[in-house]
This record gives C-alpha cells, sequence and structure tokens, in this order.
C-alpha cells in the first residue's frame, strides 16, 4: 500500500469514526480515498509510459504490447481491486457500482486489445463517470 492511500485511508477512517452521527463517508472524505488509490497508479503507469518514451520516439507495437501487459493492465486491476472495498456516500453508492463494474469491462477489453488504451473514445464513457463521482483525472483511463 503506497504511504499517501495508506495516509488518506487512516484519515478517512478517522474522520468517519470521529462523527458520532453520521453513516459512512463524506464525499469529500470518499473522493479523496478514491483519488489517492488512483494516483498511485496512475503514477507508476505513467512513470512506465514516460521510461518508454524517453529516446524520443514512439514505440514499437511490440514495445508498447509489452508496456500495456505488464504495466498499464496489472495497474488498472490493482486499482480497481483497491477501489471496491471503499465506501461511497449513500447516494453515490449506485452510480460508484456501476463506475467499477464498467472498468472492469473496459480493463478486460484493453486486456485483449492493448491499442484501444491509445483511443480516447475508448474510455470516454468509464471517464465520464469518474467525472460525474467528482474524481480526479487520476481517475481517468488513457491518455488525459
Amino acid at each position: 500500500m503506497g504511504r499517501h492511500r495508506m495516509l488518506a485511508t487512516v484519515a478517512g477512517a478517522l474522520a468517519v469514526a470521529g462523527c458520532g452521527g453520521e453513516e459512512g463517508p463524506t464525499k469529500a472524505e470518499f473522493v479523496t480515498q478514491a483519488n489517492a488509490v488512483c494516483k498511485e497508479h496512475r503514477d507508476k503507469t505513467s512513470a512506465a509510459a514516460a521510461q518508454l518514451l524517453a529516446g524520443g520516439e514512439l514505440p514499437s507495437p511490440q514495445d508498447f504490447g509489452r508496456l500495456a501487459q505488464e504495466t498499464i493492465v496489472p495497474e488498472y486491476t490493482a486499482q480497481i481491486a483497491e477501489l471496491r472495498p471503499l465506501e461511497p456516500p449513500a447516494d453515490l453508492a449506485d452510480e460508484y457500482r456501476a463506475w467499477l463494474a464498467d472498468s472492469e469491462a473496459l480493463r478486460t477489453k484493453i486486456e485483449a486489445n492493448p491499442a484501444l488504451i491509445q483511443d480516447p473514445t475508448s474510455a470516454a464513457e468509464v471517464n465520464r463517470q469518474a467525472r460525474a463521482l467528482g474524481l480526479s483525472g487520476s481517475c481517468d483511463v488513457g491518455p488525459t
């Protein structure tokens, strides 16, 4: 678990525990927690992509496929797995579950066809859903 994500989780848990009358996190607490998870995985993916592009040339299809299979798909898979146990506020629960389900479906498609990650339209719906939940660009899929 990344340090920032752990701190956000602990801070969120303490805030919820201290709010005797509330059930579940506030939207701000939920968004902070989810954004921390997304940022951790986005940073790892971005670092691997930057390393691949460091020579100033576009990667070969084989190199891009390796990046997708060795970094992008595993990081996206881990991100979704870490987001699943987060508890959204009740008024966002249905939208959050739909976003996670659509994210998982997209992950499966990207795993089968890594070139989809380069097409912003392939992730447009899950990115729109992330925005509707109040999440940052760190939760976007694909180039931003």
